[in-house]
């Protein structure tokens, strides 16, 4: 849901009725997975995507009379090679995958799963919104969605709704999206992460393309350097946050969590051993350090406390991926990459050598597909 603010600026913008496209099933190859997200307006206007933009003209055309009576799901099959249109909905893409996408008119209310997520993003929670997108006539549409501190909303009654909170539940705790079957229905069961939380210490030049790149990923941006704080807002202003603090302060001026992505940047050397003597035996989720590794290996053994096998395991020195990358934009280039291929669970190789789907979607729990 990284276009979610581009999707309620352009909703809040709209003058007339919206129409909300979302991905809710897919099988085999597509660009965008479940939950991927646009809308579009009468005159043509759209934002966000549900495709590489295959599908979107075709759907800006139909929406508005498809969505006439009521929620509707369209099917876009992609894999025959015939160039004729058959029925609307098939296209000579050659992708080899079948795509479902629920349309429905957008507005705000208990039922909209945009502004549920935008707000637990906002507050850095983690939220599950569940859409029926088969199943009886008068549920196709309707949500049940969570917080992660327990707030809840939705318009999803009857029989359906017990299973569909039991799904989402189990969903907000192991953090896992799913489509398929359940209660009787077919359910999207989206999982909706917080931005993903980026501290960077250093405030040099190379610093800039790293919060550019991360910034227009959607990350949550913080900058932290021994400089005051209205230099670093000028310096970094995509940043979302500044801090000002030397490295003996940062347990008492900088919030980390098991969800932080810390870059350490700052090219001193007395700097970094006092920061990694501070942020190594924290459990944040990733902990990158620029420089060679001849460096950090000279810090780590210079530690009060030597670090752990586990502490070792998240530590990523000399961070980035091995692009060949020289110069800030390229060096930046190879961190984020690196930073995201912890976030996705990959290991950052070449496509055409990996032996498994690109996507790898998770199926429903077993005892909910009756």
């Amino acid at each position: 849901m990284k276009e979610l603010e581009d999707l309620l600026r352009a909703c809040g913008r709209a003058s007339g009725p919206v129409v909300l496209a979302t991905v809710v099933a897919v099988s085999g190859s597509s660009y965008r997975r479940p939950g991927a997200r646009m809308v579009m307006g009468p005159d043509g206007w759209l934002a966000g995507g549900v495709s590489g933009g295959c599908l979107e003209g075709d759907l800006v055309r139909k929406a508005f009379f498809w969505t006439s009576g009521g929620p509707r799901v369209l099917r876009y099959d992609t894999t025959g090679d015939a160039a004729e249109d058959e029925g609307g909905l098939s296209f000579a893409l050659g992708c080899n995958g079948v795509v479902d996408i629920l349309l429905e008119r957008w507005e705000p209310g208990p039922g909209d799963a945009l502004g549920f997520a935008a707000e637990a993003r906002k507050q850095s929670l983690r939220a599950v919104v569940a859409t029926v997108y088969r199943g009886p006539e008068d549920a196709v549409g309707t949500r049940l969605m969570l917080r992660e501190d327990g707030v809840s909303a939705g318009n999803l009654t009857g029989a359906l709704r017990e299973p569909v909170r039991e799904a989402a539940t189990e969903a907000l705790v192991r953090g896992v999206s799913w489509s398929g079957a359940c209660g009787g229905a077919e359910v999207l069961v989206e999982v909706v992460e917080p931005a993903p939380p980026v501290v960077v210490f250093g405030s040099g030049f190379d610093v800039a393309p790293v919060v550019a790149r991360a910034q227009g990923l959607g990350w949550h941006l913080t900058v932290v350097a021994d400089r005051p704080v209205e230099l670093l807002r000028r310096r970094f202003p995509l940043a979302h946050a500044h801090v000002a603090s030397r490295a003996s302060e940062v347990s008492q001026k900088v919030p980390l969590s098991a969800r932080s992505l810390v870059l350490v940047m700052t090219h001193s050397l007395p700097q970094d051993r006092e920061l990694l003597e501070r942020l190594v035996p924290l459990p944040v989720r990733y902990l990158g350090v620029l420089g060679p590794r001849s460096r950090t290996e000279r810090i780590l053994r210079e530690l009060a406390q030597p670090p752990t096998a586990s502490q070792l395991e998240k530590l990523h020195a000399p961070m980035g991926l091995d692009l060949g990358a020289e110069g800030a934009e390229e060096i930046a280039l190879s961190i984020i990459a690196e930073v995201q291929s912890v976030l996705a669970g990959r290991g950052g190789g070449r496509l055409r050598e990996r032996q498994a789907p690109i996507h790898a979607d998770a199926a429903p729990p077993e005892r909910r597909s009756a």
